[in-house]
């Protein structure tokens, strides 16, 4: 079970507007596909990133991550009122999965409890924001424990029952690393994100709102950055080759799904250049210190 030395934050029902840790959105800490087991290795100037799984599971997706986006935004709103925060967080699964727009049904428990599993064993080693310390390189996992009640057809553990199934009915625990909770209490290193993310699907266009909503400066006079299309294929982590990575992006350009932002490309020379702008005729995020509506949750 969790440790007990620190104070649990509990999690209320009210849905709060989202965050995301500004790290995150902009490098490769993430699977966009599931089912990974090849490591991510990325190193851009000053930035190295390793990321592997344990050899019971797989590397965390950009769709596990929705549990830490749901535990950021819960800090953050009770930082903002006024609350003691703390990396230990107590929850109600049924509120979580309602929350990050799932279903409530037995299986949805259960790969929520696969997810907490996989972003325990996913092994990050990097040297990104470890000033934290006194600078160098660091290793942790996305949690540092969990804590997920189970329930057993004999109410004993059995050799027919030895894994039960995860108990909804009762809370359920996760403690975040110090890596994540402390980005979270300084608060400029997370960022609002659009409710509308929970509904994108697929995991490249994920990683491309995130990077979006990181990369467009929304303030300026032309809300818009350019990437060249190899650097957004280094910066994904993709397995995919680049001309195939190439192929889903102009694909998604002509999809134009993203929330607030869309996608152009042009060809500079003989190298494409994506170009990722605030589209003005899609939703705003809402201002801040809005409460939330999960679009298919009519509870929210």
């Amino acid at each position: 079970m969790v440790q007990t030395q620190l104070d649990l934050f509990a999690v209320h029902t009210i849905d709060p507007p989202l965050r995301d840790a500004r790290d995150v959105m902009e490098f490769p800490f993430l699977s966009l596909q599931k089912g990974r087991t090849k490591p991510i290795e990325f190193s851009s100037k000053n930035v190295a990133i390793s990321v592997a799984a344990d050899i019971r599971t797989s590397i965390a997706t950009v769709w596990d991550w929705d549990i830490i986006i749901f535990a950021a935004s819960h800090l953050n709103q009770g930082i903002e009122q006024g609350l003691q925060p703390s990396p230990r967080l107590s929850f109600t699964p049924h509120d979580c999965l309602r929350q990050i727009g799932r279903g409530t049904g037995g299986k949805d428990y259960r790969d929520l409890a696969q997810a907490i599993r996989r972003l325990r064993l996913t092994n990050v080693i990097t040297n990104l924001r470890m000033d934290d310390t006194d600078g160098g390189e660091g290793a942790f996992s996305w949690l540092v424990n969990y804590w997920i009640p189970k329930r057993y057809q004999s109410g004993v553990l059995t050799p027919s029952d030895n894994g039960g199934s995860p108990d909804p009915t009762r809370p359920w625990e996760i403690e975040l690393p110090p890596w994540i909770y402390n980005s979270i209490l300084r608060r400029r290193e997370i960022l609002a994100v659009h409710p509308d993310y929970f509904q994108l699907t697929g995991g490249l266009e994920r990683w491309l709102y995130r990077l979006a909503r990181k990369s467009v400066p929304d303030q300026s006079s032309v809300p818009a950055i350019p990437f060249l299309m190899q650097t957004l294929h280094n910066r994904s982590g993709s397995t995919r080759k680049l001309s195939q990575f190439a192929f889903d992006i102009r694909k998604l350009s002509q999809e134009n799904a993203l929330p607030e932002y869309g996608l152009r490309i042009d060809r500079d020379g003989k190298n494409e250049l994506v170009t990722f702008y605030r589209d003005h005729g899609k939703p705003r995020r809402p201002p801040r210190g809005m409460s939330i509506k999960i679009p298919g949750n009519p509870n929210s």
